[in-house]
């Protein structure tokens, strides 16, 4: 499958390593899977109760590092069918650029053939047909020129074609490869999934023995604390490692999920837009996006003898800031803890269209709008609509892309 992949990858990047290497390190890497695969075969024929806590902890380790192995393996060909499969579209994306500008050559040729035979077309007004059959002596330079320049145009149109064609057959046959990678891709992650699954569930086997032999083991060093407290140290001692690496593993995978929670929250959050993304417009801050609207909107309004200002993009900062006092500093407590369990009650971070750049509180004469008997308010309400704004009924003041 690694190979799969790297051939694809050498036809679009250009050789990095000779493909003997590239089979090579593929090589070398099944044979350390093999290897870590038959120790972990070997743990699970350990007896957590009865062998020793030499022989319980090297199975722990061989199980983890199966376990740690596999889920690497699984994330390479994951990463690998995502690699592909943007070099598909990516291939695709051009073989259409191609198609596109070789229609374009073509109707350049065929006009050119077209002025050339029927001298249709004038060159500054003048016709070409008329040029090429005066008998003035002082056209005879014009006349040289033009058939140059006929003749040259239309040999690059056709070299820019047999160009392009060439391309297009590079570019397709790097689309064919990549597609076969992608469906290799997906064949081998389905395999690692399997693989993965088998691995952790014998982890659990063994990690649960050796959770019941700790606990056996535990209940005995307390039961002969009072008659051979060396012996117990010992057990004790031995029994702790056990259970450090159990927690180790476990740590480890609480980490993993926490992080896999954390990318989920935050890809749910709501956008916010970044100081990068604002431009000013008549002195009101937006989101680029929107910001040949604004203009028009004040503009019309200003035309109609109504003067509108206000206020637009927030940064996000302030509310951070409010969070941390008001709710807590972790992460959630920041981004994801109810505003009603603060105190006092703060919004979250990125829960205003102002933050986005995308509402304006506007101002009209100068002054807030705060009611629905401001003429501001009933300019905006007749005429806002066709710029993309609504209004959020609660507050008259306020209006933004999606009326919140």
């Amino acid at each position: 499958m690694l190979s799969v992949i790297a051939a694809t990858m050498l036809v679009f990047t250009g050789p990095v390593f000779a493909q003997e290497d590239v089979d090579r390190l593929e090589e070398l890497r099944e044979e350390r899977e093999k290897i870590q695969a038959e120790q972990a075969a070997q743990a699970l024929l350990v007896d957590a109760s009865q062998a020793s806590f030499d022989d319980v902890a090297h199975a722990l380790d061989a199980i983890n590092g199966l376990v740690d192995l596999q889920e690497s393996r699984l994330a390479e060909a994951e990463q690998a069918v995502a690699s592909a499969e943007t070099l598909v579209t990516q291939a695709e994306l051009r073989e259409a650029e191609i198609l596109v500008e070789m229609d374009e050559v073509r109707a350049s040729v065929n006009d050119l053939a077209l002025a050339s035979f029927t001298g249709e077309h004038g060159v500054n007004g003048q016709d070409l047909t008329a040029l090429l059959l005066s008998d003035d002596p002082s056209q005879a330079a014009r006349r040289r020129s033009l058939v140059e320049f006929q003749t040259g145009s239309l040999a690059d149109s056709i070299d820019r074609i047999r160009a392009l064609r060439e391309e297009a057959e590079i570019v397709s046959a790097q689309r064919r490869l990549a597609v076969a990678a992608a469906v290799a891709g997906r064949t081998e992650a389905q395999h690692r999934r399997g693989e993965l699954a088998d691995a952790q569930a014998a982890q659990l086997e063994i990690v649960q023995a050796a959770e019941a032999r700790l606990e056996h083991r535990l209940a005995e060093a307390a039961f002969l604390a009072e008659r051979d407290a060396d012996a117990a140290a010992k057990i004790r001692q031995q029994e702790e490692e056990i259970a450090r690496r159990i927690r180790a593993e476990a740590a480890r995978k609480a980490a993993e999920e926490a992080a896999r929670r954390a990318a989920e929250q935050a890809a749910s959050r709501p956008p916010v837009a970044s100081p990068s993304d604002v431009v000013t417009v008549q002195g009101i801050q937006v989101h680029e996006s929107i910001a040949g609207t604004v203009g028009q909107l004040l503009d019309a309004a200003r035309a109609d003898g109504i003067s509108l200002g206000g206020w637009g993009y927030r940064s996000n900062v302030r509310q951070i800031e409010l969070r941390q006092a008001h709710c807590g500093t972790s992460d959630y407590a920041v981004w994801d803890m109810p505003a009603s369990a603060c105190s006092p009650p703060t919004a979250r971070p990125g829960q205003s269209m102002h933050e986005r750049g995308l509402a304006i509180d506007f101002t009209y004469n100068g002054g807030s709008i705060t009611t629905r008997s401001n003429p501001g308010f009933q300019w905006l309400a007749a005429n806002a609509g066709r710029f993309g704004f609504v209004n959020l009924p609660s507050e008259p003041w306020h209006w933004s892309t999606n009326g919140n």
